[in-house]
């Protein structure tokens, strides 16, 4: 544990994180997530606990970690529709009072075990494994000195600004919209504004570095928490979240960029897309109590039950991808167990009914019943990464693709196999019924944004699930550290293979990162190949009667270790000394005009939270041939709701779009409001700034040079108006009372 903290601080502090606040994030974690969520999670499952083996400190304190997200949550939203920002340390407070009593010491009483010490430092290991990938592949490119107008990333603004008005106002809305729900899943940007409220930590350090890295941690060890706890071996707590880190297997080539569609977990989207990478850990939990109730002979009762409620509430806001993936699988158990015993099954049909009850208030209360926009048409996901590669959208290319993705998602997965004796057991049920129902949906439907593929990705842990639990079925007991090392060799040995065979491809096409039609080939028929070989010398062994035939274990092991090609490609990058890849500044256009962050700020500084602004800057850049609604950044410097600035990634944007209109260039759903906001800084008059002052309530107004605005017409309105602010690129006017 000390080492894994060890590898997230100096990573931090390598990348210009301030240590004290560093060190007031850490209290913050410690404290007011970790000590009340912990608590919480051992007092719910204290029957865990107290019959048959009981949990590990390691389970209750990961998993609990992750658990204290969801308990903290609804203090701070109700801090915040009250006014009292303080309200979060309500809960360590109350945890601390019940530590003093007996009911409260009888809870950190309860009998636990404690973790193997291997286990303990493998996943250590993992830890200081995937900080340094996302370190040297993730957090570098985007450095905290860069100036904040030239950053490349329409989407941290969009997420600063719903972290501001998750922070300032409850319920939340879209805040460059004025008046348009938030249909968002914005659990993440909740935490990121208590954690700002609260440590002083401001947005963007928290969204481009310690957010990343926290759940990352936490991913791990509630992953391998899951594992152990399904498994009852050490062995897959260490197998499942390895495999998650580090399995994303390809030949395409170590120069080819899997960001968009390929790797299931750790890629460059892992920043640009906080709400996947907090769900993947905010699912850990859910995901083990789920496995817990399925687990065959055993009836959970009603406390697990109830935490397994919390946790998928907690989970609910966070991604919208995990629960009909969920549902899917407990359709599937109800379906076999009625089947198997031909009556229905009570805790089969408790899970389906909790499931589609949560998932329901997730659509109707969290998201407004929209759908996401997603359309049905099979095989444009495959089309559309054919053409982002450059490559010809031909039948056979399609067919390549597809295996080529397939195996990316699913190859690390492959231990499954060890489990055909369980394929029964309802817990396999349900994920083995999951897992497709995740992986089937991008090849199903599409949308402009490719939001089809987080589907594919939710279910990352799910597949290594399975993947640890056969493994873990076929490695002998006691596994000795002969054996284990053996084992390793032989997956590492795939692994530089497989790093090899891809360099060697790439080579061959002059060094190009684009995959072509030979290497997605090669990329399907290695794997089988390797099974076709397997089979071969089994049966040549058995047709000699020779003893000693390769096991399945063996294969699977070769298999495991060509999905981690990118362990090699890491070692290979950091042995020849590589830079990190940041961003090439000259090359970048800028967001906004030379300060525009000191402008809005003088509004997020002399205004009240319930101020709403007006502006004149609607696209993204203002002399484009066809506007770019994904503009957001008066709202996220100014952290008050807008009139309309931008319209992207809204509900009734993303309705706008079809197959062939991208939904980032749909024109404004509500022209009219368009026509009287901007006729107060086109034609400025007393009649058309008073119409929108009045329509809307408007406290200010932010202009842009850069875009249509009659400032000295405005100026001349000083009965209505004072500049309250001039800066080189901006005006701020303040409405007089």
């Amino acid at each position: 544990m000390l080492l894994g903290l060890a590898a997230v601080v100096v990573t931090l502090l390598w990348f210009d994180v301030p240590a004290d606040l560093l060190a007031g994030y850490t209290a913050y974690l410690l404290l007011g997530i970790a000590l009340p969520g912990v608590f919480t999670w051992r007092l719910l499952l204290r029957g865990l606990h107290t019959r048959g083996r009981p949990p590990t400190w390691f389970e209750d304190l990961s998993l609990g970690t992750i658990f204290g997200f969801g308990v903290q949550l609804p203090f701070f939203l109700v801090g915040v529709a009250l006014g009292a920002h303080w309200l979060p340390v309500l809960a360590p407070a109350l945890v601390l009072v019940l530590g003093l009593t007996g009911f409260g010491r009888d809870v950190w009483r309860l009998p636990t075990r404690r973790m193997d010490a291997r286990a303990s430092w493998a996943l250590a290991g993992v830890v200081a494994y995937g900080m340094a990938w996302l370190g040297r592949e993730v957090l570098g490119r985007r450095p905290l000195g860069i100036p904040l107008n030239r950053t490349p990333s329409v989407d941290e603004t969009f997420h600063q600004a719903l972290i501001a008005d998750v922070g300032n106002r409850f319920p939340p809305e879209i805040p460059f919209l004025l008046g348009v729900r938030l249909d968002y899943h914005w659990f993440v940007h909740a935490q990121i504004a208590a954690s700002n409220a609260l440590t002083g930590l401001d947005s963007v350090t928290m969204i481009r570095l310690v957010m990343p890295s926290v759940v990352l941690v936490l991913a791990v060890l509630g992953l391998g928490a899951a594992a152990l706890r399904l498994t009852g071996r050490p062995v897959a707590a260490v197998i499942a979240p390895a495999l998650l880190v580090a399995g994303a297997y390809h030949l395409l080539g170590p120069s080819f960029a899997p960001a968009t569609f390929h790797a299931p977990y750790l890629s460059p989207r892992f920043v640009s897309s906080p709400s996947q990478s907090y769900g993947v850990m905010m699912s850990m939990p859910a995901v083990m109590l789920l496995l817990e109730v399925l687990r065959p002979r055993r009836r959970a009762d009603r406390l697990t039950w109830l935490a397994l409620a919390l946790a998928l509430l907690a989970l609910s806001g966070s991604k919208a991808t995990f629960l009909p993936i969920f549902v899917c699988g407990a359709l599937a158990v109800w379906g076999v167990q009625l089947l198997r015993t031909r009556r229905i099954d009570r805790t089969a049909t408790a899970l389906v009914v909790l499931l589609v009850a949560v998932t329901v208030f997730a659509q109707v209360v969290l998201f407004g019943g929209q759908s996401g926009s997603m359309l049905l048409d099979p095989g444009q996901s495959v089309v559309s990464a054919l053409r982002s590669q450059g490559i010809e959208p031909t039948t056979l290319n399609q067919t390549l693709m597809t295996g080529t993705l397939l195996v990316g998602w699913l190859l690390y997965g492959v231990g499954v196999l060890g489990l055909w004796r369980r394929l029964l057991d309802p817990r396999a049920v349900w994920l083995l019924v999951a897992v497709p129902a995740g992986i089937t949906i991008p090849f199903l439907f599409f949308r402009t944004g490719l939001s089809q593929y987080w589907f594919s990705r939710s279910v990352a842990e799910l597949v290594v699930l399975l993947s640890a639990w056969g493994m873990a079925v076929l490695l002998p007991r006691p596994l000795t550290t002969r054996t284990a090392l053996r084992l390793g060799a032989v997956a590492a040995v795939a692994c530089a293979a497989g790093y090899t065979a891809s360099a060697l491809m790439e080579r061959a096409r002059g060094g190009s990162g684009v995959p072509t039609t030979g290497s997605m080939l090669v990329t399907v028929a290695v794997p089988v190949g390797v099974l076709l070989v397997w089979l071969l010398l089994r049966l040549a062994f058995r047709l000699a009667g020779r003893r000693g035939r390769p096991g399945l274990l063996l294969v699977l092991t070769v298999l495991l270790g060509l999905s981690l090609v990118n362990v090699a490609e890491l070692a290979v990058h950091t042995a020849r000394g590589d830079r990190i890849a940041m961003l090439r500044l000259k090359q970048t256009t800028p967001l906004f005009a030379r300060g525009g962050v000191e402008a809005a700020s003088y509004i997020a500084e002399n205004s009240s939270v319930d101020d709403i602004v007006a502006t004149n800057v609607h696209c993204l850049h203002p002399d484009a041939d066809r506007c770019d609604n994904r503009s957001f950044w008066v709202a996220a410097y100014t952290e008050r709701r807008v009139v309309v600035q931008g319209w992207g990634y809204t509900a009734v944007t993303n309705a706008m779009a079809d197959g062939d209109t991208n939904s980032q260039v749909v024109p404004m759903p509500y022209p009219e409001r368009l026509a009287v906001n901007d006729a107060a800084f086109s034609d400025p008059s007393e009649e058309s700034v008073r119409r929108l002052v009045d329509t809307y309530d408007v406290s200010w107004l932010f202009v842009s040079r850069k875009y249509p605005a009659d400032i000295s017409g405005l100026r001349e309105l000083d009965d209505l108006l004072v500049e309250a602010y001039r800066g080189p690129g901006h005006v701020v006017f303040e409405v007089r009372d």
